[in-house]
Formats: structure tokens, C-alpha cells, sequence
């Protein structure tokens, strides 16, 4: 669609479905439909904590344990990103957000 072509501009478009209930409540809302050529954010944010994140990097092909929001984890740390870190469990990866980490517990370890 380009700039000043009318022709698609009064295209139909079904509303968005909105639940009928939030919290066991009637939901007030009014329609909403989705509108063609609005641009979408693309940017990419992350809650980072430095220090946290070099200490669970210390630990790297390391066996440890994580307690997180779904709770505890064991496995090998096998690496550590900006917002995840990878533990390795028998035959599997499990990729874990770093802000659902509540604490780790991992082999003793000294920091300067």
C-alpha cells in the first residue's frame, strides 16, 4: 500500500477478540481493530544485572542448582547471555530467563 492509495483503505477488518471476563469481573472495554501501517516496536529491552550475571558466569561447565519463579533446577551451566542462561540436564537444554532466577547455588567459590 503506498501513501495516497485510497483503494485499500476501507478494507473490513474484524475486531481483535478481548475476553469477556478479567478476574471474575465483566470486562468494559470497546473494540479494537487493528490498523494497517503502524509500525510495530522493534526495539529489544532487557533488565540487567551486572553482577549477578558474572557470578552465574563463574560458574560455567559447572553443576549447579537454580531456584527460580517455577522452582529448583539442576543441571550443568553451560553458558550464560545477556537474559538467559542455559543449563544442560541429561538429554536436554533448558533456557531460563535470568530475571525468573531467584538464587543459584553452585560450588564454593571466591570473589575479590
Amino acid at each position: 500500500m503506498h501513501h495516497g492509495d485510497g483503494s485499500n483503505m476501507n478494507m473490513e477488518q474484524n475486531p481483535i477478540d478481548q475476553p469477556g471476563y478479567v478476574n471474575q469481573m465483566p470486562a468494559a472495554h470497546t473494540k479494537i481493530y487493528p490498523v494497517q501501517a503502524v509500525p510495530q516496536p522493534t526495539a529489544y529491552m532487557t533488565q540487567l544485572d551486572p553482577v549477578f550475571v558474572q557470578h552465574l558466569s563463574r560458574h560455567q561447565g559447572q553443576h549447579m542448582a537454580l531456584m527460580t519463579t517455577a522452582g529448583r533446577i539442576e543441571g550443568i551451566n553451560e553458558g550464560v547471555a545477556v537474559d538467559h542462561i542455559q543449563i544442560n540436564i541429561e538429554d536436554r537444554s533448558l533456557h531460563i530467563r535470568l530475571s525468573q532466577i531467584i538464587y543459584f547455588e553452585g560450588p564454593l567459590a571466591s570473589y575479590r
